[in-house]
């Protein structure tokens, strides 16, 4: 109408403001938003599947049941095939021939009390090393008793087999054995130092020997006898109890760690003219031990005579072998006072008796693969024939392992021996044995073989089987094994690591004569630091440095790291990256979103 005037505009019509935006949905000509079929008026319910069908409730049942069965097949398969692994340093829990062997031909049960206590450190070893035994035989049951945590066992333990018991200052039980090794109610002990060597006292390092220590008890409770081994005595030979490299108490060592019992023959110590090394200057001469009857002896050894023998001796010797006896005869050259000729030892009735004899030359090898690099090659390794005794020196020539010889002479065999005897070391083709050695020695130079000296290959080791005596009931005939270098018997062989191979071919030859399963041999395992040893001042030096440099090396570290971050937190806000009360604001800055859009 003329004259009215207009009222007040809304704001959204106002002039210069942009009008509201539609949704797109209320927009016109849009068709509106679709509703599912399952809400829309009118629309029946989706029907509802049917339950599982049966065939498929078979089909997962039956798979339900053969996956336990296949679990179950496989845990059988596992247990009957069981196998270990050892990582540790030097193979401490992976078992040596000698012992699987053991083991697996045990044929009552073993019984193994472990009296440490869980703290010992010990106790770790013994245990993974008896699941290691375990794994091999069913036959060996081990009772872990603490005898701190478990006094009521340990008590049993205690009155049944005699063990000797105290308490240190701080309340713990210590005991005279660390492990006991019992076949019914005939028990072995082990100490702690039969489980474990130490080498060095200053740097505590030690050498872990619970293998050797439980394989040679399970032995010795299986044993219900001892065979009797008989040293010589009388003719110039060493005593069984001379130590050092060039003695024979090691090897008497080693037969009585092994169940054999050493005695010697003759009474006393009379005339070893190499045995007195080990009694102290101006000391009182032992008294000579009762005579023992060479019939009870299961192996006599006659080892390095420097004296002629007496006939009387050597015919006693040799109705000892006739008679069903074995002899271990290790003899060589022996030089007499003149240095002009050898003795005769007078051994060549008892030699005869296994078709063997010695001669009276001196072996020199001359192949540079066999010889010693030092000397003139009278130091070699021989090389080994097939035969019972030498089976154990072939698996321990796979480790590089062989028999060492330093002075020898030549062995050949007789025309007239009741047996052939069969070699079991012999030389190179290139070794010869030289007749006129004194000769030689006189201006030594590089041996070279002239004419009436024998040529190689030279036999140094032979074995003999004699036929059984009439009337005997033994499974085998008389043995002898006669050795043409003495020094194979020397305890350097079981103190040097590089002539463990000769240690091997001892004990196998003495096995071999006692009709005895092979000795114990296992290798060293190497040694580890056991502990470590502080002094004062170490300790205070530790404490030093737990105490003050390392925490202030942490607190200055800290702090480097914190002006670090300061640094680059002004790096980034420099006048670049300022806003001014002039410059414009974004997105995110107040105000933003008013002035978006505006003219």
């Amino acid at each position: 109408m003329a004259g009215e005037q207009p009222g007040p505009v809304p704001p959204s019509t106002q002039v210069g403001t942009p009008p509201a935006r539609v949704p797109p949905s209320t927009q016109v000509g849009t068709p509106p938003a679709r509703v599912p079929p399952s809400t829309q008026v009118g629309t029946p319910p989706a029907p509802v599947p049917p339950g599982t069908p049966l065939g498929e409730k078979l089909s997962a049942s039956v798979g339900i049941i053969a996956a336990m069965v296949l679990a179950v097949l496989v845990n059988l398969l596992v247990a009957r095939h069981y196998r270990r692994w050892d990582w540790t340093q030097g193979g401490l829990y992976t078992l040596s021939d000698a012992t699987v062997s053991t083991l697996r031909a045990l044929e009552e049960p073993i019984r193994v009390y472990v009296l440490l206590s869980e703290g010992d450190p010990l106790t770790l070893s013994v245990r993974h090393l008896l699941d290691a035994y375990r794994a091999e035989t069913s036959r060996i049951a081990v009772e872990v008793t603490d005898p701190d945590r478990r006094p009521a066992e340990f008590l049993a333990v205690q009155q049944r087999y005699g063990v000797v018991a105290g308490k240190t200052e701080d309340g713990r039980i210590v005991t005279d054995a660390a492990i006991i090794v019992a076949r019914g109610d005939r028990p072995h002990f082990l100490t702690a130092s039969d489980l474990v060597e130490v080498e060095d006292e200053d740097d505590l390092r030690a050498r872990p020997r619970l293998e050797r220590a439980l394989t040679g008890a399970i032995r010795s409770v299986l044993r219900s006898e001892r065979p009797l081994v008989c040293f010589a005595s009388g003719h110039g030979e060493k005593s069984v109890d001379a130590g050092g490299a060039g003695g024979l108490a090691a090897l008497k060592d080693r037969l009585n760690k092994n169940n054999y019992e050493v005695v010697e023959l003759g009474g006393g110590r009379g005339g070893h003219d190499h045995g007195d090394d080990d009694e102290e200057a101006g000391a009182a001469p032992k008294e000579p031990a009762p005579e023992v009857d060479l019939d009870r002896c299961r192996v006599l050894v006659l080892a390095e005579p420097s004296q002629p023998v007496p006939p009387r001796d050597v015919a006693r010797y040799r109705a000892f072998v006739e008679r069903g006896g074995s002899a271990l005869i290790a003899v060589g050259p022996v030089p007499d006072e003149s240095d002009q000729r050898y003795v005769d030892l007078g051994l060549s009735g008892l030699l005869a008796a296994a078709g063997v004899e010695l001669r009276s030359d001196f072996v020199f090898e001359l192949d540079p693969k066999l010889r010693s690099t030092q000397g003139f090659g009278e130091t070699f390794s021989p090389l080994v024939k097939p035969h019972p005794i030498t089976e154990a020196l072939v698996k321990a020539a796979d480790l590089g392992l062989g028999p060492v010889l330093t002075v020898a002479s030549s062995l050949a065999p007789t025309r007239s021996g009741p047996v052939a005897p069969a070699p079991l070391l012999v030389t190179s083709d290139r070794a010869f044995g030289m007749v006129d050695f004194f000769g030689w020695a006189r201006d030594p130079s590089e041996p070279k073989p002239r004419d009436g000296d024998h040529p190689g290959p030279l036999t140094v080791a032979y074995a003999a089987e004699l036929p059984k005596p009439a009337g005997s009931s033994a499974a085998h005939g008389p043995r002898v094994v006669v050795v043409s270098s003495p020094g194979v018997l020397y305890g350097a062989n079981w103190q040097s690591p590089e002539l463990r191979g000769t240690a091997i071919f001892v004990e196998s030859a003495l096995s071999w004569l006692a009709a005895s399963p092979p000795m114990l041999d296992i290798p060293d395992k190497p040694a580890v630091t056991a502990g470590l040893r502080l002094s004062e001042d170490s300790l205070a030096g530790i404490f030093r440095y737990v105490i003050v440099y390392m925490p202030l090396a942490a607190a200055f570290l800290g702090l480097a790291v914190h002006l670090s971050r300061r640094g680059s937190e002004r790096r980034r806000g420099g006048p670049d990256d300022r806003r001014g009360p002039g410059a414009p604001a974004g997105r995110g800055s107040p105000g933003g979103s008013e002035r978006e859009g505006a003219p």
